[in-house]
């Protein structure tokens, strides 16, 4: 099981930021803390007569100052709604690059395909590369997806993923029920990781939020397959 953390620029950056607007609400809300407290410390002389002028201009300090302190409040939780904002579409729109399928018809030889599947390693480099003749006419590839909390995400951990399988499947469900099938295992099939959170989802509940098996098929063409946060997916490569 890959569980990729993906950390890095972005996320350094929208810290700071964050940093920054948290710097600023906490330094706005002592600001108004402190201006209160002395205005009730003057409030008794200003009482005793400092004159008509005197409170009208203490009454308009007091006011510039709150509303100074109300800016300074709203734009530190415009930065860190940023912050989140941000890192939320970066965590959960993360896609990572898993294989790569070039499926091409046999002459003459129907329901048959020459696939080749390449598998990317955690560093984005090829780790196998192999062609198979697959029975069917559309090639599936099948992996298990542990599915962590938003939360996580948001900190940059991507949701768990590992190819478990490849085969063949056909558009005819007679055909499916009857003719020959094409099936390997990929990376051992399922782990222990996978198969402990689907057999004690209480105990890990607090960390993965879903655990699921998924799949994803095409025809001939030339396709990239990505794990996202939620599934695999192949987009076609012209």
């Amino acid at each position: 099981m890959k569980i990729p953390f993906q950390f890095g620029f972005p996320q350094i950056l929208l810290i700071i930021i964050g940093l920054v607007g948290l710097w600023l609400f906490i330094t706005a809300a002592l600001s108004l803390i402190r201006g209160h407290e002395i205005h009730e410390h003057k409030e008794e002389d200003a009482k005793a007569g400092y004159g008509f002028i005197r409170k009208r201009f203490q009454r308009r300090l007091r006011w510039g100052r709150g509303l100074g302190g109300i800016l300074m409040i709203a734009i530190a939780i415009s930065l860190l709604w940023l912050t989140f904002l941000v890192q939320s579409y970066l965590g959960l729109t993360g896609e990572i690059k898993v294989a790569q399928v070039r499926a091409t018809k046999l002459a003459n030889v129907p329901h048959e395909l020459s696939v080749e599947l390449i598998l990317y390693d955690d560093n984005g480099k090829v780790a196998s590369d192999n062609t198979y003749l697959v029975m069917g006419d559309e090639w599936m590839v099948q992996g298990d997806i542990v599915k962590f909390p938003t939360w996580a995400n948001i900190l940059g951990l991507h949701s768990g993923y590992k190819l478990t399988r490849f085969e063949g499947r056909y558009d005819s469900i007679t055909m499916e029920r009857t003719a020959q099938h094409f099936a390997i295992e990929l990376n051992g099939g399922d782990d222990g990781f996978f198969q402990a959170v689907n057999t004690n989802p209480t105990w890990y509940g607090w960390l993965a939020e879903a655990s699921y098996g998924n799949a994803v098929f095409q025809g001939v063409g030339n396709y990239n397959v990505f794990a996202t946060q939620d599934a695999l997916i192949a987009r076609k490569t012209g």
